[in-house]
């Protein structure tokens, strides 16, 4: 026997002074199914919280992987960053992306680059013979597209870390990761996206390095931000 044409739609749902009130319909007074429909959105948010989760882990992984790190003080400082901002309120639109961070010990500090991946471009290197014979991969960046979309490969080059002060090599992974959406068209326009009118329109008036910064703080990377901006001054 199934479920009635309603069922699901009992939701619990949160005020704005914080107390919690049942949104139902009259007939749900005495429907013998009402303890199930009001489990059944609860079922479905533990879901789709697993299934993220499990998603976050598996690029988080895949960028590990195909990254080269030489110190493993600043690998660790990469995995903990990565753990936190797919966590953020912007963390969905770092799926739209694949990141990859390289250690190349320089005088310089980090500098980054944005390559645009193209569908056609994808199926020119996988090969068409390839990409059938291959079984889709849903964690991969270019199996999350539209039929006319690609993605974008964002590299990450640390020239600089500072041993020993894991908040400033986290705030300078945060940093060029928020200057990687911030200085390039596309990037603005995932995080316009993801964000709230007031917050869109206060976002496109900053120039590049207030509009870094602020993209750091949303990530929730003030503190270590700070910590490498002391570790800079301290440095001169």
């Amino acid at each position: 026997m199934g479920h009635k044409d309603c069922f699901g739609s009992l939701k619990e749902v949160t005020l704005p002074d914080g107390r919690t009130m049942t949104q139902s319909r009259p007939e749900c007074r005495n429907c013998g199914e009402i303890r199930d429909c009001l489990r059944y959105p609860k079922q479905l948010a533990d879901e789709k919280r697993e299934k993220d989760e499990l998603r976050k882990q598996n690029l988080i992984t895949q960028i590990i992987d195909h990254s080269n790190l030489i110190s493993n003080e600043l690998g660790s400082c990469l995995l903990k960053f990565l753990s936190r901002i797919y966590s953020s309120s912007l963390g969905a639109v770092l799926f739209k992306n694949l990141f990859l961070f390289f250690e190349i010990p320089q005088k310089a500090l980090s500098s980054n680059l944005s390559i645009p991946i193209s569908r056609t471009m994808m199926d020119l290197l996988r090969g068409e013979k390839d990409q059938s014979a291959l079984p889709p991969n849903p964690y991969s960046p270019h199996q999350q597209r539209t039929s006319e979309e690609g993605f974008t490969l964002r590299i990450i080059l640390f020239e600089q870390s500072f041993p020993k002060n894991p908040e400033a090599n986290m705030g300078m992974i945060a940093h060029e990761v928020a200057r990687a959406f911030a200085s390039n068209e596309l990037g603005i326009k995932q995080i316009l996206q993801a964000l709230s009118e007031s917050e869109a329109s206060q976002l496109k008036k900053l120039d590049l390095k207030a509009r870094t910064r602020w993209l750091v703080e949303k990530f929730g990377f003030l503190d270590e931000f700070n910590a490498l901006k002391k570790e800079l001054t301290t440095q001169k």
